[in-house]
C-alpha cells in the first residue's frame, strides 16, 4: 500500500524539484494521508502545512493545535488561520472564499505556484451527483478538476482518482493521526445523505462502480475541454467592447452557445451570478427573437440585454428621473459630473454638446427632464413623436428613459446626444451648453 500510492503520486509529475508545495491540512483522513504521501514522493521539496480553523465545532480548537504539532514533528512550516464568520451571508461561500484568500497570501510568502487539497475519488462522485440532483453546467457535471487555476496559482488535487476507503487502509496501515467529523455521519446535510445511503447502494450494484465514475467524469472533462476551446475561438473574435453580436452568437451549435452565455456573464459579474438550463435555453430563444430590444433579469444585481445586433450583460442600476425647471440663465447640475450651462451671449467653449434655441420676446421657462408618453419634436417638415424618432436613430430601448429632453412646456426643442431641433429664424438666441467633469 505505501509503494502504490506514493508511486502513483510519482507519476503524475506535480513538482518541479525544491519547488515548494502548501498542502492544505484540514486534520481529516484525507488531508493527513495528502501530507504523509506528499512528504514521502518529494523528500527535496520544502513543504509548508496550512490550516484553517472555522470555528464550527468545539474540537476545532483541538485539532488546530493538534495540527501545529504534527507539522513540528514532519519539520515543516505551520500556517494557520482562524475564520470568524461574521453576517447573514452563506457559511460555504464566504468561508471558501476566505480560505482562498488565504492560501494566496501563503504562495506569495513562500513563493510558491501550486497548493494542494486532499479532495478524493468519493467526494468527487458526491459532488457530481448532487450537481446531477439540483442541476448545474455542463463543466458541473464534469465535477471538480484535478488542476485548476485561481489566479496566480493552481489548485492540485492529486487524490481525486483514489477511493476514501484506500486513504483510510493507508492511515491505518501506517499509524497515522487523524481527526473524524462526527457530522459526517449524521444525514442531515445533501452530501451525507448521498454519502451514507445512496453511494453505497451504487456501489454494491456494480463492483466497478469507481472505475465506471472516473470514466465519466473524464468523458465529462474531456468534451467540456472542447466547448471551451470552441468558446474561446469565439470570443476572440466576436468578443468586443463587452459585447456579443446577435447574428454570429445565433449561428452557433447551442452548447457553445450556453459556454458563450456562461463566460459573458461570469465575466461581467466576476462569477457572482449562477444561472439554470431553463434561463439559457430563454436567453437563446431571446436572442433569436426579431424584436430588436429585449431586457431579461439574472437576479437582482444583473440583466442580459439585447439591442439591435448585439447582447450584452450590465449591472442594474436605479435611474433618478431628471426635472429641473429652468427660470434664467446660468448653470444647471443633472448629477455631480454633469450640467448645463444657459447664457444669452455666446461663448467661447469645447464643449461637444451645445444648442442654439432662437426665440422672440419670451423663452423661459424651460425643461431639462426625461421623455415622457405623447413627447414631439419640431423638425423641419413638422412635428415627430420621440418614440419614433429613437426608434429611427435606433437608440437602445435601456438608454431611452435616460436620455436628457430640453423642452418648453409644449414642444421638445433638443434631445441631448441624439438630435436637434429645428429653430427657424428669430430675433433672439439662447445658448446651452452641455458640461462634462470626467
Amino acid at each position: 500500500m505505501n509503494s502504490q500510492l506514493i508511486t502513483s503520486i510519482k507519476k503524475k509529475h506535480l513538482f518541479d524539484k525544491n519547488e515548494p508545495i502548501i498542502i492544505a491540512v484540514s486534520g481529516g483522513v484525507d488531508s493527513m494521508v495528502l501530507l504523509d504521501v506528499i512528504s514521502k514522493a518529494y523528500k527535496s521539496n520544502p513543504i509548508i502545512i496550512a490550516h484553517v480553523n472555522h470555528k464550527q465545532r468545539i474540537e476545532s480548537d483541538q485539532e488546530y493545535k493538534a495540527i501545529k504539532e504534527v507539522a513540528i514533528k514532519y519539520k515543516y512550516p505551520f500556517e494557520g488561520y482562524t475564520y470568524h464568520h461574521q453576517g447573514k451571508n452563506n457559511f460555504q461561500a464566504e468561508s471558501r472564499k476566505a480560505r482562498y484568500q488565504f492560501f494566496h497570501g501563503l504562495a506569495m510568502k513562500y513563493n510558491a505556484k501550486k497548493i494542494l487539497t486532499a479532495h478524493h475519488l468519493d467526494d468527487q462522485i458526491e459532488t457530481v451527483f448532487m450537481r446531477i440532483t439540483r442541476g448545474s453546467s455542463f463543466s458541473g457535471y464534469a465535477g471538480m478538476k484535478s488542476h485548476i487555476k485561481n489566479r496566480n496559482i493552481e489548485i492540485i488535487r492529486p487524490f481525486l482518482d483514489i477511493p476514501k476507503e484506500q486513504l483510510y487502509a493507508y492511515a491505518l496501515q501506517h499509524d497515522l493521526l487523524f481527526f473524524e467529523d462526527k457530522s459526517n455521519i449524521e444525514n442531515t446535510y445533501t452530501r451525507n445523505r448521498f454519502r451514507n445511503q445512496i453511494l453505497p447502494l451504487l456501489k454494491e450494484e456494480n463492483p466497478s462502480f469507481y472505475e465506471k465514475m472516473i470514466q465519466f467524469t473524464q468523458y465529462m472533462e474531456d468534451t467540456d475541454d472542447i466547448l471551451n476551446h470552441a468558446c474561446n475561438l469565439f470570443m476572440k473574435e466576436h468578443y468586443i467592447y463587452a459585447t456579443i453580436p446577435i447574428k454570429a452568437f445565433n449561428k452557433l451549435d447551442k452548447m457553445i452557445q450556453i459556454k458563450v452565455l456562461e463566460r459573458v456573464i461570469n465575466k461581467a459579474s466576476n462569477d457572482t451570478v449562477e444561472v439554470s438550463y431553463k434561463q439559457y435555453q430563454k436567453l437563446i430563444d431571446l436572442a433569436k427573437s426579431d424584436q430588436p430590444n429585449q431586457f431579461y433579469s439574472l437576479g437582482k444585481t444583473y440583466e442580459w440585454i439585447k439591442e439591435y445586433e448585439v447582447f450584452y450583460i450590465e449591472k442594474i442600476q436605479n435611474h433618478c428621473p431628471i426635472d429641473i425647471e429652468i427660470h434664467q440663465v446660468g448653470e444647471y447640475f443633472v448629477d455631480d459630473n454633469r450640467s448645463f450651462i444657459f447664457s444669452f451671449e455666446k461663448l467661447e467653449h469645447n464643449h461637444r454638446n451645445y444648442f442654439e434655441l432662437c426665440y422672440n420676446d419670451k423663452v423661459f421657462p424651460l425643461y431639462l427632464r426625461n421623455r415622457k408618453n405623447g413627447d414631439r419634436i419640431k423638425l423641419k417638415e413638422g412635428t415627430k413623436k420621440i418614440k419614433d424618432v429613437l426608434i429611427d436613430q435606433k437608440i437602445p430601448l435601456s438608454r431611452r428613459d435616460k436620455l436628457i429632453l430640453l423642452s418648453d412646456q409644449e414642444i421638445v426643442h433638443w434631445i441631448v446626444d441624439v438630435k436637434k431641433g429645428y429653430q427657424q429664424n428669430k430675433p433672439n438666441k439662447l445658448y446651452i451648453y452641455e458640461v462634462n467633469e470626467c
